[in-house]
Parts: C-alpha cells; sequence; structure tokens
C-alpha cells in the first residue's frame, strides 16, 4: 500500500537544546530525517515535505495558560539555561520560539490530514506528551500532541479522536487533558509507573464522570520484549479501536522501548516497531478514514532512534526500503556522535532472557492485559 505521507521537518529543531549533558540530544532527528533521505523514503512517490509555520499563542492556549507561555517566552531571552522543572527540562535562547515552531509542526499536520491534501503526517519532532498546562515536565516545553487533539476538537469539530501513545513513558500530560472526555479516548503503552517516571498511568486509571472507559493504560514490566509486547498490543488496541471508530488518530511514536534505549527497560526491537507501526496503518485506513497524524516523542539512543523513525515512516508511506544502511549516512552518523555507525536498518543481536524470567514477565503481561480488559473493556461495550 503505497499513502500519501506529509513529513514536516525544520533544521531549526536541532536548537532545541536542554543542555550540554542531557539525555534529549535532537541530532536524532537530523539522523533520522538523512535516513529516510539516504534510503530513498522522502523522495518515494506520495512523501511531501511543505512548509509550516510555528503554533500562535492561541493555539498553544488550548492546553496552556498564557501566564506559563509568557514564562516562557520570558525566559528564552535569557543568555543561559533555566529550569522549568527542577532541571529536567530547561528554558534555552529562543526556547519559545523552537517549542512552538515544533506544536507548529504537528498542527500543520493535523491540517494536511484533515482537510486531505495528505492521508498521514509525520512529525518527528512532536510527541512532547509530558508537558503539563502550567508547566514543564520530562524534557517537554509545549504539549504538541495534547494542542494537536484540542484542535481537532474545535477547527474541525471531531467527536470521537484516538490518541495512542506508545512511549516507553506514561503519556500523563495528553491524559490529564482528556481523563472526563469522551470524545477523546487516551490510550498509553508504557513501562510501569512502579519503575518509571512519571510514576501513573495504572490500569484502574479509566477516566473519570462522562470520560469513564475512554482513558486507558497498558503498563508493562521491565524486561518485556516483542513478543510479549505485540501480543498484549494486539489484545487491546484493534478491540478498541473497532470498538470506539474513531474519525482520526493521533499516534505519539516514542522509540525509547528499544532495548539499546537507556532511560527505559523494555527490551523490543526494530521489528517490533514494523510491526506496530503496520498494525496501526491498516487500523487506521479500516477504521478512520485512514486519517493518521503521526509524531515522534521519546527515545535516546543515536543507534535506535534514527532506524526505529524511518522504518515507522516508511511503513507509513508502504516503501520497501534496503537493510543496508548507505555509506554516506554511516559517515554522517559517526561524524555527529563519535561512533562507529550501525551496518543495518533492522537489529541483528537482540537480548534474550533467562525461560524462567521471561516466564515471570509474561505472567505480569497477562495479568495487566486481563486487568484493562476487565476494567475498561465493558465501560466501551468490548466482550473480553
Amino acid at each position: 500500500m503505497t499513502d500519501s505521507v506529509a513529513v514536516f521537518y525544520d533544521e531549526r529543531f536541532m536548537k532545541y537544546d536542554l543542555g550540554p549533558h542531557h539525555p534529549l540530544h535532537q541530532n536524532r532527528i537530523l539522523l533520522h530525517h538523512e535516513l529516510s533521505r539516504a534510503l530513498g523514503v522522502l523522495s518515494s512517490k506520495g512523501v511531501s515535505i511543505p512548509e509550516f509555520s510555528a503554533a500562535t499563542d492561541e493555539q498553544l492556549r488550548l492546553v496552556h495558560t498564557q501566564a506559563y507561555i509568557d514564562q516562557v517566552r520570558e525566559l528564552s531571552q535569557h543568555k543561559g539555561f533555566s529550569s522549568l522543572d527542577m532541571d529536567d527540562t530547561m528554558a534555552f535562547p529562543g526556547a519559545y520560539d523552537i517549542a512552538s515552531l515544533m506544536v507548529g509542526a504537528t498542527l500543520a499536520g493535523v491540517d494536511a490530514v484533515m482537510t486531505g491534501k495528505t492521508q498521514h503526517s509525520w512529525n518527528s519532532a512532536g510527541g512532547l506528551h509530558h508537558a503539563h498546562a502550567d508547566r514543564a515536565a520530562g524534557f517537554c516545553i509545549f504539549n504538541d500532541v495534547a494542542i494537536a487533539c484540542h484542535y481537532l476538537k474545535q477547527k474541525y469539530k471531531q467527536k470521537r479522536i484516538l490518541y495512542l501513545d506508545i512511549d516507553v513513558h506514561h503519556g500523563d500530560g495528553v491524559e490529564e487533558q482528556f481523563y472526563r472526555d469522551p470524545e477523546v479516548l487516551t490510550l498509553s503503552i508504557h513501562q510501569t509507573g512502579r519503575t518509571l517516571f512519571p510514576g501513573t498511568g495504572y490500569p484502574h486509571d479509566f477516566g473519570d464522570g462522562e470520560g469513564q472507559g475512554y482513558t486507558v493504560n497498558l503498563p508493562l514490566p521491565p524486561y518485556t520484549d516483542d513478543s510479549q509486547y505485540l501480543d498484549a498490543f494486539e489484545a487491546i488496541v484493534p478491540p478498541i479501536i473497532e470498538s470506539f471508530k474513531p474519525q482520526v488518530i493521533v499516534m505519539q511514536n516514542g522509540v525509547d522501548t528499544h532495548f539499546q534505549d537507556q532511560l527505559g527497560s523494555l527490551i523490543l526491537t526494530t521489528q517490533a516497531f514494523a510491526r506496530i507501526s503496520q498494525r496501526v496503518h491498516e487500523l487506521a485506513h479500516k477504521h478512520a478514514g485512514g486519517r493518521l497524524v503521526a509524531v515522534g516523542g521519546g527515545g535516546y539512543s543515536f543507534f535506535s532512534v534514527p532506524r526505529c523513525w524511518t522504518i515507522i515512516l516508511a511503513q507509513l508511506a508502504g516503501v520497501n526500503v534496503d537493510n543496508d544502511l548507505p555509506k554516506e549516512w554511516r559517515d554522517l552518523f559517526t561524524k555527529i556522535t563519535g561512533l562507529e555507525a550501525p551496518r543495518f536498518l533492522h537489529d541483528e543481536k537482540v537480548p534474550t532472557l533467562s525461560q524462567l524470567d521471561h516466564d515471570r514477565v509474561s505472567r505480569i503481561v497477562n495479568e495487566s492485559v486481563s486487568r484493562v480488559q476487565d476494567l475498561v473493556f465493558p465501560l466501551l461495550g468490548i466482550a473480553k
């Protein structure tokens, strides 16, 4: 299936600089974009790279308070770094301009999809799902995906929006915006908050009031692997999408669930991301008219992020790409990182657990799946 995909990218994204020793390095975005170019994804039929502009204060206020927006703008004028949330997220010179540009890319993706200019959109700099109404959190200054969901409701009058989040960290900032809202179903699959920031996102957190059942959390234990993750995904995601019948899907594609990532403890491989993106692509066409607004998110390893996001983008575009990574890209990788570049798009060596540990993880995953099915499925009218 060859689809149209609008890719939103700007070299200014690299200026989202949280500090010299911060784990979030924006060169991961550059390396992904250049890998997509080198493998021919960006030049394939149906892929476009439209121009876009920064989000306005009016658009930012769909989620954020004006006082917080003004705080970011004011701190952006300082010469050095200023803490926005206990030093996890820093304001830097020009932070307001760059952060609002990243939101603008996601909103331009919404516009392109909803006006029929493209079937899917992709903004690798988006997915900043931890930012709250009045504060930054978890490396996120403005919450582009929560803003996008409000924007879909306000401008396009959408009544059934599915927000799917596969980042290793719970999508707490988006969840809190729509916890009582039956028009936006938030579905987050993440490493359990018992072992990872932000410490939230449990199955019993399933919404409130009219929003009961429209918040879904599937926490997974450390060392969840491909087969366990994909089985859990199939048990939860397709039935919910089939029941909810979304008009549009907004998907956060954090790839910090990859086994090489230094901030998470799941052990997914590139093959898992290929399958996840393939399935969501199919489900979007089957249930949402193909309307899929996709963004990046977490991911902190130069070795995994460019490859995983390129795999996801290629799936959205319906492009088959070579497994051998081009020499020019490998040279760029080494020039930027000072490290020896990976040779292949897909992982060769993958981690394994002892049978005892694998069985233990499987049991916990199955318990979490059953808990979601018991608590949420009845609220959505889904038979277990």
